[in-house]
């Protein structure tokens, strides 16, 4: 049995640090770039994020972390469902559209790319590396974000595709050795 000995902290303040501190270091950390999509024709919405992971496999879901300023957010409350679609390295420009780059918002953001409908209804990007189909079984307040959890009723996938991955403020392909 290994012993660890803990020395008190000396007494001192936390370094008070603000949200672009924060925002500059997580530019640092990176992740796979996806948009979430939700609603029906003409309201479909969708945005650009890379806050997405798996939660479980029984039931399968995963959750997504969109901005409660983000046309989708209210959208998503409403329909109760959501697409999480992960984009390959050949979606950069898509990803700029769904960021908002070209000013563009709603359905308009759907006029590149080839959509479908799985289950839910909400739009999944059929050359996506995978999309997850979800119903929203949870949501939570995190501040400036809402934490939607989906259970995955349908899904897609593209295997062969190379990732598309944000860091260090751009997008990025993975480099294979």
């Amino acid at each position: 049995m290994m012993n660890f000995r803990v020395s008190p902290m000396p007494s001192q303040e936390i370094p008070v640090f603000s949200s672009t501190d924060f925002r500059s270091a997580m530019r640092n950390v990176p992740g796979a770039v996806s948009i979430v999509t939700t609603g029906a024709r003409p309201g479909r919405h969708g945005l650009t994020l890379t806050a997405g992971c798996s939660v479980s496999t029984e039931p399968s879901s995963v959750l997504v972390c969109v901005n409660k300023s983000a046309g989708a957010h209210d959208t998503i409350k409403q329909s109760g469902s959501f697409c999480w679609n992960i984009l390959t390295a050949d979606h950069a420009a898509l990803a700029q559209k769904f960021a908002g780059q070209d000013g563009s918002k709603g359905d308009i953001r759907f006029s590149e790319g080839l959509w479908r409908e799985l289950a839910t209804g909400a739009p999944s990007l059929v050359e996506a590396i995978c999309s997850f189909d979800c119903r929203v079984s949870g949501s939570h307040d995190a501040g400036s974000h809402t934490i939607f959890v989906g259970e995955v009723v349908a899904q897609a996938t593209n295997a062969d595709r190379e990732p598309l991955v944000y860091v260090k403020g751009e997008f990025t392909v993975p480099k294979r050795q």
